[in-house]
Order: structure tokens, then C-alpha cells, then sequence
């Protein structure tokens, strides 16, 4: 089928436009061969008749392709087909990256986007570049993955107008490659290349008209590479700096932006000696007058600047940057520079002549003097300029080895075309002439490799070679020839030169013109556009001449850096491309000596130079591509200007690329897919041969002419167009048959609405006949309930009237019969009254008679009873005379040491007590006979106080063995207690003791009946000392508990009144295991480093481990044993890092060290428990050690899960078609063109899938279970697993617009359910594993849902209400249709959503698009107390060979 038959009526189609460049517009009728004419109507609704004078308006592509993510698989490939392209994913889906074949298009959006963190980073990191939507940090990785694979070095290749976004672009390349190559060292490599972006940011950028951050410079940073894939050095390479912007800049720039960062930090103390003032006051700095950048403050940006520098070491750079800085007076400038002011002035206005052999003295115009002031300013900032960039790529320069690969990024200035071009705009032109003939050849040889690789017979493509223009640029006598020999003549100008272009080139060239209206201008053809050069000034900037007098004045500078600057010479111009120390003459010095050939270099002849050295270094390397483009000069953020992008497309070779790719077979497809998608053309069934085959003979059917499609090894080729014919070959074939299917639908669906309705039908005659039916049967219970009512009426009213006659009745008998009753009861009452009062009179009586019997027999009884108290009495005085009643009472509380005691109290009293006698017995007199039976009875009491305490003390015993260690203040509470009460007992022994052995004979009688021994002086002492003891008891007492009583009384009590404290000893426990210190060694080595921990029982290493511990600390060895338990920890760690990648050790060692933490804690002091005896040592120290080992064991084990499903996630879950058939020939219609980074994955190797997913996460799980690890912690794993493949599937569908389809959608929930079982299925659904599979849930549930009425929208948004506002618009805006029966998303559809999301969501912060793939859950270990542990109960295999080991 011919390509002309596709303009049929409402095909769509593109016309010239002179706003928009390219409008769509609509056929109206079929075209037929022959027609002059086309009928079309526009977008606007406009109709238009055109001509195809000029041929027929290209095709537009299928509605399916709009929005493609890399133009090359655009059906129809032409400039209006790429324009709209990037319009639609610009504008529409906030997409600012597109590929072009191997060229990504970036568009600058003038706004901060949050595409760039650390986890879009994480998301690119190792994917395939084809796979994943396009993105700088996708070009960096392909650069990264080629390098390490190949092991070749790789050039990025960033190019693009001023405000394009190249500096942006190379710094987040940069950024790139520090984290996934990121290096450690005392300052890691990585960090120091990012912190040289802000220092050249700073001397080199500044504002424009057309950018706030322009590089006036090109750089070519090389990354270096080692053996591992890691930074281990950089070095920069810099380009044609723009010196002149120094001393002139045009209305509405600035200069360097270092410049003004030092006027704004001017109040600094380091910057007061320089005197700067406000950069309005220097001439240097308010040419512009635009001092200020809205939303910068130079002074933040100086901070920035400043700790660049110390990050690469160099603190003293900075201020070097101030020389230039101060322009106010010369005394000054001097002053600052270290040279004599007196000079300087003189050869600023002076100039040496040679005339005749003589040296004269010239002096120059205010004009010349002033021109020397500029050339001497820019030549201080350029040799300034390069010695920053020697220190910077001094200290970016690895310490550990050479780099085995690089990777250079280019950041150099794209083709520039002003109102006025001069010398500037004519080199930067040049170098894009020589980097797109670079580009163009790069492109031919892919194209001839692919087609070599693929077998076919190769045919060259024509394409537009720009040699012709470089040769007029370069070769000999060509336009820089020219200008170095008119620069060497001693009165060369800029007309002189241009007429010498003229001559030569005019009618030589084709790419030279002459302008019309000038003799002082010439035009070039470049590829890009058409430029012309004004002269002027041509020469004085190719020879920049700086005078030798002031140069020899900078070189006596007392200044260390001036005049190391200009020591060198007059070199320290850009730096060559091979090495670090050496350089390019950046100008030539002019005197009146004859110069040096050295100093005859001109700046073009440098550029030319540095520039060939480049190309050779880039031809040495495989390039990428980054194209950035400015979509308006407004720098408005998102607004598209079409005449700007056309003119930006047209100059950076993306539309060379689409002619390359166009004019062989731009579209390719391997078979596989190309069968899977037009499968529904076959006529008939796929044969028993390949898919080849299958495919070959349906392309001879559907394509007749060979010419426009070829059969290559993997893939099949197709002409331009060629696929959109097949399209609407599907298309229709889809239309046939969705009619049949709808005929067929449409007649079942009939047929049943029919049956249904007879159904109806009968239906309703039943129920009617049966509502008759009911209805009949109703009156007739009706009729029959009625003639009940009136029976029972009327028996209810007769039966009424029998009652109430009833009724009364029996009333009247009661009130009868009750009249009755109250007069007999009365009778009754009267009788008894009169019986009553009879029988109190006669009482009365008896009562008096007994009183007076009762009285007599009491006073007989009182006679009786005083006569024997006085017998008692009697005998009580002879008793207390008697010493052996002491005795009796305090028999069986003497004991030995007592006796002792008051042996020396009785010597002390026989010498105190004599001398008192006489007059204690003269004081005592009378009152001691009163006051003798009162201390006898408080003696008494004290002795019963003794009983009762000894009772209470045999009482206690028996509960001492439930007691409860008490606590510090108990035990001395109750110490007090107790030493209070032995003191009561002793006092009293020792008066006793005395009483008996100290004043035997010594008594006093008084009245001659009353007995008074001595003892009652000490009974009066003991009182006073027990009261004063007792109140202090008193009060301890209430905190005190029975427990305490019982271990204080066993503490105190007892033969020795007092024991010591109970000590642990080695034979007090048993069970333990006793290792030797000169085994320990071999007990760590075979237990723990050994292989053959994973057979052993769970937990044998901890539990011998822990009964070799406090086997030592029971033998009183602490310190031993704190060292045994560190030693094993450390064992452990080393046993972990072995077995980094195995899951069962890992296992075993985490469950090890959670065992032997709970050990510790267990029978620590601070366990608090009573019927364990602790170690003596303090744990605290371990168990925090402990606690770290198990922290680290579980991460690595699940970091070995992880890594090893990092590879398996996104293929499994979205990609693998776990649903048969799902995909068929519904699949979106993309191109099949592979990266050249693209790592296929080998044959006969496993495809990733589901199985594979739960297989690894089975491991984890039966590695775990083996070990019998709580499963709160296997919760928490698993919890962490689930996120991490959800965070990395989610974050790849939301990069990938071939994901976002319904089939994926319903592919992705099936596979999620399968997850969803498997953890049910092993009980770890509660510990929030399967919360943490909702986003992905929802965003599937997105994919499936309708998207098209306003219900819908708010349908998606109760449903979707984990995602993110940004992660739920991005899912809608890549969403593509599979098929034609599929429409696209609207965009008032996605703003019907993103208003209902911001009324539902105010207020809450919901800014990310994808998920941190780092993030990391705490864990909680679960504690629990171990059995207890005895040594006779562990089974040690004899494979471990520790039977040194002796159990005790």
C-alpha cells in the first residue's frame, strides 16, 4: 500500500503556519492521484484549500503515538511530526526530557522540578535506558553501564543555546556519577568534583539577557573511573573564556558573578583591607547597570563559593579573586597588586617604541591608555582565571591509583546568532561546525553497525555533510589563516582582512556571502542558519596585545601569587587536553623589541588548537548526547514559543538525526513484538515454522513492494510510513471485527431481553391471579372473624354484670364479718392488761426479797476473800525477797558473750555504785515504797515485750524461705529494728546478772515490809533507753514489711547475734560449664568461626557460650568473663561479615545474639529477680554491644534478600505476563530500537517472575523459622521487603510510560495478589507487610478505572487516597491507550482531579512523586526470659570438639 493512500477524508495532516510554524488540520475528502488541490480544515475550525505545488503536507502520526518518549519511533518522522511531539510532552505532560534517537532533548522549564533526588537516582540506577522514561540521569547511567561493561572510556556531550539549561544538566550528570560511583577517602573525590561547580560558576558565569546563569566558557570535565566502578579523580579542561565581559557588559547583563558576591560581602572582616564599596560604584561592574539577580543574594552565593573551596582544600584561593575586584584609584590598585604605583602609572599611559635601533618613549591617548588598562584587567582575569583551574584540578586529582576508565562531560556553548556577531560568536560557531560534523558521522556509523549487525546489505545514506564550511573555517587560507597573517601585519585591520575574504571565498565558497549593505561584514551558511560577522574588532581580539612594560611591573610584584602568575610568561591561556602543567599562550605581547615566536599565538590559533585536541579526545570515546533547548526568551517556565524550538531543533542536528534515521528504515521492530501486534492480519493460523517465517509471509501479503520494508536478523525494517499503513491496516481489520463481535453482542443481548421479558410476563400473571386469590380469601376470614367478635362481646358483657353482682357480694359479707372480729379482739385485749399488771406487782415483790439476801451474802463474801488476799500478800513479799525468781524468769536468755559483757559491767559498777549507795538510799526514803510496785510492773512488761518478739520471731521463720530480698533502706531500717530490740534483751540480762552477782546481799526495807534492791536503778535506766529507741523504731516502722522482718531477724538473730552477707560461690550453682583461659581460643574457633555452626542446635552457641561466662564470674573471675563474653561478640561480627551472603548463617547469628542479650539481662543485678544469683559484673555495656550485633545481623539479612530482588522487582511484578494471554495483540504500539548500552539478557537464562520473587522471599522466610525468630521481628522483615518492592515497582511505573496501560494495571494487581496470599498464607499480615503494599494497589486500581466523567474523578480519588497528588496526575498523564477501542486521558479530565484532590487534601503535605527506596523502618526487638539453663540438659555434638569443657 502506497503512502498516498493514508490521505483519506479525516486523515490528519500539517500546513506551514507563520505563528505557530506547523498547524494540524483535517481532510475533508479523499485525495485521489491527479488532485491539485486539498481541502482541509484547521484546528480553528477553519477550511483552507492548498496546492501541492510543493507536494503533499506531511502525514500526522497515529493518535496512539502522541506524547512518545522517543521521536525516532514516531511513524512519520518530519519536523511538524517533532514539533508537536515535544509541545505535547512539554505542555501537557510536564516532560521536559524526549529522546531522539541517541540524542536526549532537554527542554529548560524555568523551574525547580523534584525529578532529581536521591531516589530518582535510585530508581535509574541500573536499568536499561530503553526501559525507563527519559531522563538525564538516564543518559549517565547508559554512560556508566557502557564504561564498566565495556571497559571504554565515554564522553556526554551537553550543548545548547545561552539559558538552555547546560550547566544544570551537567551538574546534575555530575551529581550522577557521584553517587553511584561514589568514592571514600578523607575527603571523598565526589564530593570535591560537585564543589567545583560553584567555584566556576562564579569566575566564570553571569547574567545575560538570555540567561542569570550563563558559562562564559566551555569546560570539558573528565571523571575518572577505577577498577570497582568508583571516582577516583577528575580534571577540567576549559575553552575560550569571554575576557572582554570583564571590562564591557552590554545593558542588562553583569559581569562575573565573583564580582559582585565580594562587593555584597564587603562588611566581612577578611574583606575590609580590599576598601570595596557597592558594585554600582565600579566601572567594571555597573555598565549593565544590573547589578542584581531577582530571587539571589550574591552574598549566600559567596558562602557557597567559600565552602567549595574548603572542601578542595584550598581556603586561600578565594581572595586572590580581589585583585580585580577594585578599580577606584590606582594608588589602590597598587597597593592591592604589590607594585609600585609610580611605574604602573607611567606605562599605562606610556608606550616603548623601537625606531631605528633607538628605544623611544611614546606617550598614548586618553583613549590608547585607556584600552591598555582593559587588556591589562583582562589579562590579570584570564591568568587568574587558569591558575584557579590548575588548583581545582590539583585537588581533584586522585591519591590511590590511575583511573582505568573516564567519563568527560562537555559543557560548551551551542551555535549563538545575535542582531551584531563578532569574534566571540564566529569561534563558538565553529566549534559547533566541528562538533555536529563529529554528530553526523557518529549517527552514520550507528546507522552502518546496526545494519551490519542485522545483516543487511548496506546502502549509503546520503546526509549533509558540513566539511565544505569548516574547510572554509580552517583549511588553508581560510578565514582563521587569513586573520592570523592579517594579525602579523604591521598595519593590518578589519577592512584590510575583509577584503581579503572577499577575494579569496566569494566566488570560491558557496558557504561565503557578501553582505549588500557593508564591506566591513561577511556571511557564513552554517548548517544550522545563516550568520553574518561584523569585522569590527576582529583583529584587536584574536592578538588580545597586552604591553610588556606592565607585565614586567606584575612580574616584580611583591605579591607571591602576582608575580607567580606572571612568571610564567605570557602564557596561561586555556589549558591543553593532555596534561595538567601544560598550557596555550592565551595572547601575544607587544613591545618594542622584536617578539618571540612564543608570543605570536593568537587566540583564534588557540582555540583551534584546544578545539582539534578536543575532537580527537571525544573521537576516542563513545558520546552521548544531551541537547538543551530554551522554549522561550522570556524564561516564562512552561511556555512554549514554536519559532524558537524550530530554530534551536534546526541548529543542534535533532532534525539531521530524524533525516538520518528517515531515510533508511527509521522504524524497526523485532519480530516478536511485530508478530504479537499484527498477528490479527495473518489470514490465516500461524504456521508450525518460527515467528520469522510467520512474519515474512504476512508482510508479502500485506505489503507488496519489498522496497519498503527488509528482513534483518533479529528485527524486521520498514520504511518511513510504513508502520502507520500497517496501523490502519489493524485498524481496520479491528473495525471488521469489532462490528462482527458487536452484531453478535448485540443479537445475543436481544434474544435475551426477549426471553426475559416473557418471563416477565408469566411472572406477573401468576402473582396477579394469585392476589385475587388472597384477596377472596381475606373476606371470607374477615366474615368469620366478625361473627367471633359479636359471640365474645357479647359473653363479655354478661359475664361482666355476674361479676360486679359477685363482687358486691362478698364485700358486704367482709365488712360483716370483720365488725365480728375487732369486738372479740377487744374482749381479748382487756383480759390480758388485767393479767399483765398482776404479774408485775407480784415480781416487784420478789425482786425486793432477793436484793437483801444478796447483800448479806456479798459482805460475807468480802470478809472471806480479804482474809486470804492478806495470806497472798504474804507470800508475794517473801517471793520478791528470793534472788532465784530473777532467775526463774530470765532462765534460758543468758549466753555466753552476755555473760562476758556484764562480767565487765559488774567491775565497773563495783566501783561507781558504792559511792552512790549511802545516798541513794538517804534520797530514796519514802517515795521508793510507792515507786517500787510501778517499776516492777514495767519491768514485767519488758519482759513480756521479749516473749512476744521471740514468738513472733518463730512465726517468721517459717515464711523466710517465700521472703524477698529487701532493699538498702529496708535492710538498715530493720537493722535498727532488730539491734534495738538484742540491746532491750542484753540490758536486761545485765541487770539481772548484776542484780544477782554485783548486790547479793544488799537490801533496804522499808515500813518493814517493802523490799528494794538495787536493780531498780538500772529498770529506771533500760526505760528511759527503750523509749528514746522505741519512738526512732516507731517511725521506721510503717515502710517496713514482713518479709524484710524475717531476713533482718535471720540476719541479726541467731548465735553469732549477727552474719554476713550471703556470697556467691562456684560450688554454690551448679549446671555450669568451666572453660579454661588457655582454651578459650579453641572454644571461639570451633563454636563460632567454625563451619559447622548452621547444624547445630538453636541456640548451642549462646547458651555454652553464656554457661562459660558466669561459670568464670562464679569463681570469682569477672574480668575473665566480661572478656570471654566480648571476645565472642567480636567472633560474631567477624562470623558475619564471612557470611555476608548467606541467609542461614546470618539467621543463626542473629538468633544466637537476641539469645545471649536475654541471657544477660536475665541474670543481671538489675533483673531484679530473687531466685537467680547474678553476675557480678556489669552487662550494661553489653547488652548495648549486643544490641548493635543485633541490629547489624538483621539488616544484613535483609540487605541479602534485597539485593538480590533488587534485580527481579520491576521485571516481576510489572512486566511478566503472569496472566496467559493478557497482552496478546492489544500491546502499545512503540519502536524496537535497543540502546547501544542495552544488556540483553542472556539465553536459556530464567525470566523474572513472581515464582522467583516468593522464592526468595521464602528463603528469608524458612531461614527465620528455622531459627524460630519471633514472629513479631519476622513482621518487621517482612514489612521491610514488602516496601522496598513496592517503593522500586512503583517508582518504575511512574517512569515508564509503557507501564501505565490497563494491562499492566490489571497484570500488576494479579501479581500483588499473589504476594497478598503468600503472606497470609505464613501469618504476616499483622505486622503491617501488607499496609505497606497499598500504594501499588492503588496506582494498579488507576490503571483500570474508567477516566472520563466527573464521577469518575471523584471515584479515583476516594479510591487513590495513599498516593500523592503529584504521583496520581503523572499516573494520568502517562497513561496511553493499548489499542484504538482505548481513549487517551483529557487534560480536563487530569484538572478535574487535581482540583478535587486540592479541596480533599488541603492542608496536608503531599509533595513527592516517588518513593525513598532507602527508607528504613525501626525494628523492636521482642524480649523474652529464657528457661533456666543447666548444662546436664545440652546435647554438644561431638563434631564441635570442646570436650574440654568440664560441667560443674
Amino acid at each position: 500500500m502506497a503512502t498516498t493512500n493514508l490521505y483519506t477524508k479525516g486523515a490528519c495532516v500539517w500546513v506551514p503556519d507563520p505563528e505557530d510554524v506547523w498547524v494540524s488540520a483535517r481532510l475533508l475528502r479523499d485525495f485521489c492521484p491527479g488532485d491539485e488541490q486539498l481541502q482541509l480544515e484547521l484546528s480553528d475550525g477553519r477550511v483552507r484549500l492548498i496546492t501541492q505545488t510543493s507536494g503533499l503536507p506531511p502525514l500526522g502520526n497515529p493518535d496512539i503515538l502522541e506524547g512518545e518518549n522517543d521521536l525516532t519511533a514516531l511513524s512519520f518522522l518530519h519536523e511538524p511530526a517533532v514539533l508537536h511531539n515535544l509541545h505535547v510532552r512539554f505542555l501537557d505532560y510536564n516532560s521536559i526530557y524526549t529522546y531522539c534517537g541517541i540524542v536526549l532533548v532537554a527542554i529548560n522549564p524555568y523551574e525547580q522540578l523534584p525529578i532529581y533526588g536521591e531516589e530518582v537516582i535510585d530508581a535509574y540506577s541500573g536499568q536499561d535506558m530503553a526501559d525507563m522514561e527519559p531522563h538525564v540521569f538516564s543518559v549517565a547511567e547508559e554512560a556508566y553501564r557502557t564504561m564498566t561493561r565495556e571497559e571504554t572510556n565515554q564522553s556526554i556531550i551537553i550543548s545548547g543555546e545561552s539559558g538552555s539549561g547546560k550547566t544544570v544538566s551537567a551538574k546534575f550528570t555530575m551529581r550522577y556519577f557521584a553517587v553511584v560511583g561514589g568514592a571514600v577517602q578523607q575527603t571523598s573525590v565526589e564530593d570535591r568534583v560537585l564543589a567545583s561547580n560553584p567555584i566556576m560558576e562564579a569566575i566564570g558565569n553571569a547574567k545575560t539577557t538570555r540567561n542569570d546563569n550563563s558559562s562564559r566558557f566551555g569546560k570539558y570535565i573528565e571523571i575518572g573511573f577505577g577498577q570497582n566502578g568508583d571516582i577516583i579523580g577528575a580534571n577540567m579542561r576549559t575553552y575560550l573564556l569571554e575576557k572582554s565581559r570583564v571590562v564591557f557588559q552590554a545593558p542588562m547583563e553583569r559581569n562575573y558573578h565573583i564580582f559582585y558576591q565580594l562587593c555584597a560581602s564587603r562588611d566581612l572582616p577578611e574583606m575590609r583591607a580590599l576598601k570595596l564599596g557597592p558594585a554600582e560604584h565600579f566601572r567594571y561592574t555597573n555598565q549593565g547597570e544590573e547589578t542584581q539577580i531577582p530571587g539571589t543574594d550574591d552574598a549566600v552565593e559567596l558562602d557557597r563559593t567559600r565552602n567549595a573551596f574548603t572542601i578542595l582544600g584550598r581556603h586561600s584561593v578565594l581572595h586572590r579573586w580581589c585583585f580585580c575586584a577594585d578599580d577606584r584609584s590606582l594608588a589602590l590598585f597598587s597597593k592591592l597588586l604589590g607594585v609600585e604605583c609610580a611605574q604602573m602609572a607611567h606605562w599605562l599611559c606610556h608606550r616603548r617604541l623601537a625606531v631605528g635601533g633607538e628605544m623611544l618613549v611614546k606617550p598614548m591617548s586618553g583613549q590608547q591608555a585607556s584600552d591598555a588598562r582593559d587588556a591589562l584587567a583582562k589579562h590579570i582575569y584570564g591568568q587568574l582565571f587558569t591558575w584557579t583551574v590548575l588548583r581545582l584540578n590539583a585537588a581533584l586529582q586522585g591519591q590511590r591509583e590511575q583511573p582505568k576508565s573516564f567519563i568527560g562531560v562537555l559543557d560548551i556553548y551551542g551555535f549563538e546568532t545575535f542582531d551584531r556577531n563578532s569574534f566571540e560568536q564566529f569561534c563558538i560557531n565553529y566549534a559547533n561546525e566541528k562538533l555536529q560534523q563529529q554528530f553526523n558521522r557518529h549517527v552514520f556509523q550507528l546507522e552502518q553497525e546496526e545494519y551490519m549487525r542485522e545483516e543487511l546489505p548496506w546502502r549509503r545514506i546520503e546526509f549533509s555533510d558540513n566539511q565544505p564550511c569548516i574547510t572554509l573555517l580552517e583549511g588553508p587560507l581560510g578565514l582563521l589563516d587569513l586573520l592570523d597573517e592579517e594579525c602579523r601585519m604591521p598595519k593590518g585591520s578589519d577592512e584590510n582582512w575583509a577584503q581579503k575574504l572577499y577575494d579569496q571565498h566569494l566566488t570560491r565558497s558557496a558557504h561565503f556571502r557578501k553582505p549588500r549593505m557593508s564591506n566591513t561584514a561577511f556571511i557564513i551558511l552554517h548548517f544550522a542558519d545563516t550568520v553574518q560577522y561584523e569585522c569590527e574588532g576582529f583583529l584587536d581580539k584574536n592578538r588580545d596585545t597586552v604591553f610588556e612594560e606592565p607585565i614586567n611591573i606584575m612580574k616584580a610584584s611583591q605579591s607571591e601569587l602576582v608575580a607567580e602568575l606572571f612568571q610564567q610568561g605570557a602564557a596561561g591561556g586555556a589549558l591543553t587536553l593532555l596534561t595538567l602543567k601544560s598550557s596555550i599562550p592565551n595572547g601575544s605581547l607587544r613591545s618594542g623589541k622584536r617578539p618571540h615566536r612564543e608570543h605570536k599565538l593568537t587566540v583564534g590559533f588557540q582555540f583551534r588548537q584546544s578545539l582539534q585536541l578536543l575532537m580527537d579526545t571525544l573521537n576516542s570515546t563513545t558520546p552521548h548526547y544531551i541537547r538543551c533547548i530554551k522554549p522561550n526568551d522570556l524564561k516564562k517556565p512552561f511556555e512554549f514559543d514554536p519559532k524558537r524550538i524550530v530554530q534551536q531543533l534546526r541548529a543542534c542536528g535533532v532534525l539531521e538525526t530524524i533525516r538520518i534515521s528517515a531515510a533508511g528504515y527509521p522504524s524497526r521492530w523485532t519480530y516478536e513484538d511485530f508478530f504479537s501486534r499484527y498477528r490479527v492480519l495473518l489470514r490465516q493460523s500461524p504456521g508450525q515454522g518460527t515467528i520469522k517465517t510467520d512474519c515474512q509471509r504476512a508482510l508479502q501479503e500485506l505489503i507488496p513492494d519489498s522496497e519498503l520494508y527488509c528482513f534483518g536478523k533479529t528485527k524486521v525494517f520498514f520504511r518511513a510510513g510504513q508502520v502507520a499503513v500497517l496501523e490502519k491496516l489493524r485498524g481496520e481489520r479491528l473495525h471488521a471485527a469489532v462490528v462482527t463481535i458487536q452484531s453478535r453482542v448485540k443479537g445475543w443481548m436481544a434474544r435475551r431481553r426477549y426471553l426475559h421479558i416473557c418471563w416477565a410476563v408469566l411472572t406477573l400473571q401468576r402473582y396477579t391471579r394469585g392476589r385475587l386469590v388472597r384477596r377472596l380469601a381475606h373476606t371470607l376470614r374477615y366474615t368469620h372473624a366478625a361473627l367471633v367478635v359479636q359471640k365474645t362481646y357479647r359473653m363479655l358483657v354478661v359475664r361482666q354484670l355476674y361479676l360486679m353482682i359477685r363482687e358486691a357480694t362478698i364485700t358486704i359479707q367482709a365488712y360483716i364479718r370483720g365488725m365480728l372480729a375487732r369486738r372479740a379482739y377487744r374482749e381479748l385485749l382487756q383480759q390480758r392488761a388485767a393479767i399483765l399488771l398482776q404479774a408485775t406487782v407480784r415480781g416487784w415483790l420478789q425482786r425486793r426479797a432477793f436484793g437483801r439476801i444478796r447483800a448479806a451474802v456479798v459482805l460475807l463474801q468480802c470478809c472471806v476473800r480479804r482474809q486470804a488476799a492478806r495470806k497472798e500478800l504474804r507470800k508475794l513479799r517473801a517471793e520478791a525477797r528470793s534472788v532465784e525468781k530473777y532467775r526463774e524468769l530470765n532462765k534460758g536468755m543468758e549466753v555466753k558473750l552476755m555473760q562476758l559483757q556484764l562480767r565487765a559491767d559488774h567491775q565497773k559498777l563495783c566501783v561507781y555504785f558504792p559511792e552512790r549507795m549511802a545516798q541513794a538510799i538517804s534520797n530514796a526514803g519514802a517515795s521508793m515504797k510507792a515507786e517500787l510496785e510501778e517499776e516492777r510492773r514495767r519491768y514485767q512488761g519488758l519482759l513480756r515485750e521479749f516473749t512476744r518478739l521471740e514468738q513472733r520471731y518463730e512465726n517468721l521463720r517459717d515464711m523466710s524461705a517465700l521472703a524477698e530480698v529487701p532493699t538498702c533502706q529496708q535492710k538498715q531500717h530493720k537493722s535498727e529494728k532488730i539491734r534495738l530490740r538484742i540491746k532491750i534483751v542484753l540490758i536486761g540480762q545485765s541487770t539481772c546478772a548484776n542484780t544477782k552477782k554485783g548486790f547479793p546481799s544488799r537490801r533496804w526495807c522499808l515500813s518493814g515490809t517493802i523490799t528494794v534492791e538495787f536493780s531498780t536503778v538500772l529498770v529506771r535506766f533500760l526505760e528511759e533507753q527503750i523509749r528514746s529507741q522505741g519512738a526512732q523504731c516507731r517511725e521506721n516502722l510503717p515502710a517496713l514489711s514482713v518479709h524484710a522482718d524475717c531476713y533482718t531477724l535471720r540476719s541479726f538473730v541467731g548465735p553469732a547475734v549477727a552474719s554476713p552477707p550471703l556470697q556467691a560461690k562456684a560450688g554454690d550453682v551448679t549446671g555450669l560449664l568451666e572453660c579454661k583461659k588457655r582454651d578459650e581460643g579453641r572454644l571461639i574457633k570451633n563454636l563460632i568461626t567454625a563451619s559447622l555452626a548452621a547444624s547445630l542446635p538453636l541456640g548451642l552457641p549462646a547458651q555454652v557460650l553464656f554457661l562459660c561466662v558466669r561459670q568464670a564470674d562464679c569463681s570469682g573471675e569477672p574480668t575473665r568473663a566480661h572478656a570471654l563474653c566480648s571476645t565472642s561478640i567480636a567472633a560474631i561480627k567477624a562470623s558475619l561479615k564471612t557470611h555476608c551472603s548467606d541467609l542461614i548463617m546470618t539467621a543463626l547469628w542473629l538468633k544466637n545474639s537476641c539469645l545471649l542479650a536475654d541471657l544477660l539481662s536475665q541474670y543481671s543485678t538489675q533483673s531484679g529477680l530473687d531466685n537467680f544469683v547474678p553476675l557480678t559484673f556489669n552487662t550494661s555495656e553489653l547488652n548495648r554491644t549486643l544490641s548493635d550485633l543485633c541490629i547489624q545481623a538483621y539488616q544484613q539479612l535483609l540487605s541479602i534478600t534485597e539485593s538480590r530482588l533488587q534485580s527481579l522487582i520491576v521485571p516481576a511484578v510489572l512486566e511478566t505476563e503472569t496472566i496467559p494471554g493478557l497482552s496478546g495483540s492489544g500491546s502499545k504500539l512503540v519502536g524496537s530500537r535497543r540502546r547501544t548500552g542495552s544488556d540483553p539478557r542472556a539465553a536459556g537464562a530464567e525470566a523474572p517472575s513472581m515464582v522467583m520473587v516468593l522464592r526468595e522471599m521464602s528463603a528469608l522466610h524458612t531461614a527465620m523459622n528455622q531459627q524460630e525468630l519471633p514472629i513479631r521481628l519476622q513482621e518487621q522483615a517482612f514489612r521491610q521487603i514488602t516496601y522496598l518492592l513496592v517503593a522500586t515497582a512503583l517508582n518504575s511505573l511512574i517512569l515508564r510510560k509503557d507501564l501505565c496501560c490497563w494491562n499492566c494495571g490489571l497484570q500488576t494487581r494479579y501479581n500483588l495478589s499473589l504476594l497478598e496470599d503468600w503472606l497470609r498464607a505464613r501469618g504476616l499480615q499483622e505486622g503491617g507487610a501488607v499496609a505497606t503494599l497499598e500504594p501499588l494497589i492503588q496506582a494498579a486500581q488507576l490503571l483500570q478505572m474508567s477516566k472520563n466523567s466527573d464521577a469518575d474523578a471523584k471515584a479515583l480519588v476516594q479510591t487513590c487516597h495513599v498516593l500523592s497528588t503529584q504521583q496520581i496526575v503523572k499516573l494520568l498523564t502517562l497513561y496511553s491507550p493499548q489499542s484504538g477501542a482505548e481513549e487517551r486521558v483529557t487534560l480536563n479530565f487530569i484538572r478535574i482531579v487535581q482540583v478535587q484532590l486540592e479541596s480533599e487534601r488541603s492542608g496536608v503535605m503531599q509533595s513527592y512523586l516517588l518513593l525513598d527506596v532507602r527508607r528504613v523502618f525501626p525494628v523492636i526487638f521482642p524480649r523474652h526470659t529464657p528457661p533456666l539453663l543447666n548444662a546436664e540438659q545440652l546435647a554438644i555434638p561431638e563434631c564441635l570438639k570442646i570436650s574440654f569443657l568440664r560441667k560443674t
